[in-house]
């Protein structure tokens, strides 16, 4: 777990932005057959996105 918590605290946004937009792209392909899962990568793109952009923003 202080792993997880550490990749996070110590990523570069642009970094995390590249993988919600890798997790995105992944949901957009599972959309038909799984569509809860499809929601569930949706939804965690999203937050590491906007954590992203309220992390880069805090170190400006």
């Amino acid at each position: 777990m202080n792993k997880a918590l550490s990749f996070f605290t110590e990523a570069t946004p642009l970094k995390l932005v590249l993988i919600s937009f890798i997790l995105s792209g992944i949901a957009h392909f599972i959309e038909k057959p799984l569509p809860s899962i499809f929601l569930g990568l949706r939804l965690i793109g999203f937050l590491l996105f906007i954590y992203a952009v309220i992390k880069y923003f805090n170190k400006k």
